[in-house]
């Protein structure tokens, strides 16, 4: 058993800050402006600007979304398990989740375009929805799944028993007021529990009280259970529900899995970052940042696991209302039904699993702190790329990529970059009062 874990003054420790951030703040800030550029650039050259800007807007608003839920995820197990090892990193995913204040101010646009009842997200939440929704029963494409044949009935539209009375049932839950009190009520919660912990170490840096580590334990049980029914409704709302007549069971456990990856992810960038540029002391041992790294492998084939069991879920029941699904999105390869999405299908089986769960795998690749820099904007690429193949084909018919998509992405993703460094300046960057701050430095390597 080896130990390489750094020596570090805890007197230093408990006073350190990041300072001089002006730099990044101002690189984010100038890829934030060139990204409205390339919005405004996107907008005089595309046809159906306003509705692609906002499904564009819209992954990018999941992906920020998922970084936050995935990092409160991360705080609330450490405490539901008494972690020690992650006390030194979990200041910084506290910092994530605080961010959820500046993700609510982002989802403003989208609940607007709900109330408004424009239909450029949602279908359903035109004045006419129920219009909208007895439309949408038709598919697009006939939902004939990887060649397999579906009655003729509704290979004509004919869901008079099928699909008719299910959209009756549905139509209470898709109006425009559910819709947004649900989501009042999901970030009152979400950024009430991120307060709350962050509160609460950041209390204790100072008094070292071991109550509030109780407390916080103690509550974790509990606001774990409500954080697995509110992802899975926002997964729900947010995503399914691009499709009315679209349903799937195990989506709520879809996007909860790209939550863990991109979280797992950012947390490790930002450590091999802090490191590679020495912003901060000498505590992230290579233990660390391999424990981090088996979190980031698990969770890529966890991902995986649930994506193949979704779609062969949906391919083994062969129900129109959710082949058609399937069928936009490149999944089929039946004469007629195939399209051009179906090439990000296989980047994604490649790009989000293959690759990275052969790359990763490897104890010495995870010790690698460059390569491990690389893995992990990689894996954040590729988790935006998953959100823009759920989301875009509810518009386009083939594959596309264009200014409005990406210069979207790059300014919501830089301004809720420039929130967390905002919020990093507020407080110490370690959880100096936590009582298993020692064990965390001190962590032995096992193997």
């Amino acid at each position: 058993m080896t130990d390489h874990s750094p020596q570090v003054d805890m007197r230093e420790l408990a006073k350190f800050r990041l300072r001089n951030l002006r730099q990044p703040i101002f690189i984010l800030a100038s890829v934030a402006f060139a990204g409205a550029g390339l919005t405004a650039l996107g907008f005089q050259f595309t046809s159906d600007a306003s509705r692609r800007f906002m499904l564009g807007y819209l992954v990018a608003f999941a992906f920020v979304l998922s970084i936050s839920l995935g990092s409160l995820f991360f705080v609330l197990v450490q405490h539901q398990f008494r972690a020690g090892w992650s006390v030194v990193v979990r200041r910084i995913s506290e910092f994530f989740c605080l961010n959820m204040i500046v993700v609510a101010v982002l989802f403003l646009p989208i609940a607007w375009s709900v109330w408004r009842g424009d239909g450029l997200i949602y279908s359903w939440s035109k004045m006419d929805a129920a219009v909208s929704i007895k439309n949408a029963a038709e598919p697009v494409f006939q939902p004939v799944a990887f060649e397999r044949i579906v009655d003729s009935e509704h290979r004509t539209g004919n869901t008079a028993d099928h699909g008719g009375q299910g959209h009756v049932v549905n139509k209470p839950y898709l109006n425009r007021e559910r819709f947004l009190a649900t989501w009042a009520v999901l970030f009152v919660f979400w950024i009430s529990v991120s307060v709350y912990y962050y509160r609460n170490s950041v209390a204790q840096d100072s008094t070292g009280d071991l109550r509030r580590t109780r407390n916080m334990e103690w509550w974790s049980g509990i606001v774990l259970l409500l954080f697995a029914f509110s992802l899975t409704f926002a997964a729900f709302d947010l995503l399914m529900m691009l499709d009315a007549t679209w349903y799937s069971t195990i989506f709520g456990v879809y996007y909860f899995s790209g939550c863990a990856v991109a979280a797992f992810a950012t947390i490790l960038l930002c450590v091999l970052l802090l490191k590679r540029f020495h912003l901060a002391p000498d505590v992230f041992s290579e233990e660390l940042q391999r424990d981090l790294g088996r979190l980031l492998f698990a969770f890529v084939f966890f991902w995986a696991y649930i994506a193949f069991s979704q779609y062969m879920l949906l391919w083994y029941a062969n129900m129109p209302e959710t082949t058609g699904w399937l069928v936009r999105r490149g999944m089929s390869t039946a004469a007629g039904y195939s399209n051009s999405w179906g090439w990000l299908v296989v980047i994604l089986l490649l790009s989000h699993f293959l690759v990275p769960f052969a790359g990763i795998m490897s104890r010495h690749v995870k010790s690698n702190s460059t390569a491990m820099i690389w893995w992990t904007i990689w894996m954040l690429v590729v988790h935006y790329l998953d959100l823009y193949w759920i989301v875009i084909p509810e518009s386009n018919a083939e594959l596309t990529i264009g200014f409005v998509e990406i210069g979207i992405a790059l300014a919501v993703i830089s301004s809720y970059g420039i929130a967390i460094l905002g919020i990093s300046l507020r407080s110490n960057l370690f959880a100096v009062g936590d009582p298993r701050m020692s064990e965390s430095l001190t962590r032995h390597a096992m193997y």
